[in-house]
């Protein structure tokens, strides 16, 4: 990203008002899942229970997020997309003007992107390889700004996520710029008067009807 500074990108295609909204979604996502968790009671007290949880945390974002855009609280659209395999669906968000696309996961920590994955290794055409005929030699390109691949990465093994990473990944060991926004949300709601977004309080079931449904 040698033509302009990277975290001014990232700030202009998510303004302040909508990284609050993002960071509402999220914040909503796993108060949701551990709501839900309760009422599912043959999960307690067995193995798996975190990894359960964990899932129906991924499962509530998602949920909050096409909540969010359906309702035009984000002025974003959304693709929900088969992975490689075709076991795994994920969520791609993106804007009517094509400038970004943005995938959702959940990480041990912001220090790098998400783990390499088949989807996500699709969507990041922000570091390229190419073959130079010159040099005879395999070089890499910067990203096209045209659509910037995106990630939103947060923190999952705690009742609130520890991070909420926006970030523009390099490759899957580094960032060209990424934001936390569980600490910018706060700075943002004093100085742009934010409110959480006004969605209804969903009850359980409309959650385990938006599971059974596959999300």
């Amino acid at each position: 990203m040698q033509k302009e500074n990277p975290r001014k990108k990232l700030e202009e295609l998510i303004v302040p008002t909508n990284r609050a909204l993002i960071t509402d979604a999220v914040n909503k996502g796993y108060m949701l899942a551990s709501k839900a968790s309760k009422d599912f009671p043959f999960i307690s007290g067995q193995e798996g229970t975190t990894d359960f949880l964990s899932r129906m945390k991924s499962l509530a974002i998602k949920f909050y997020m096409k909540q969010y855009c359906d309702k035009g609280i984000l002025p974003f659209k959304y693709k929900v997309k088969p992975n490689e395999t075709k076991n795994h669906d994920y969520l791609l968000i993106y804007n009517d003007e094509g400038s970004f696309h943005l995938t959702i996961n959940q990480c041990k920590n912001m220090n790098k992107p998400a783990v390499p994955a088949g989807y996500r290794i699709q969507e990041n055409k922000n570091f390229q390889s190419y073959f130079d005929f010159d040099f005879n030699e395999y070089k890499t390109s910067d990203f096209n700004d045209d659509n910037l691949y995106l990630e939103l990465d947060h923190g999952y093994q705690s009742e609130q996520p520890m991070f909420i990473g926006l970030g523009i990944p390099k490759n899957d060991k580094s960032w060209y710029s990424v934001i936390d926004l569980a600490k910018e949300t706060p700075v943002l709601r004093r100085n742009f008067i934010t409110k959480p977004a006004d969605i209804k309080e969903i009850d359980v079931d409309t959650f385990k009807e938006f599971i059974r449904n596959k999300g």
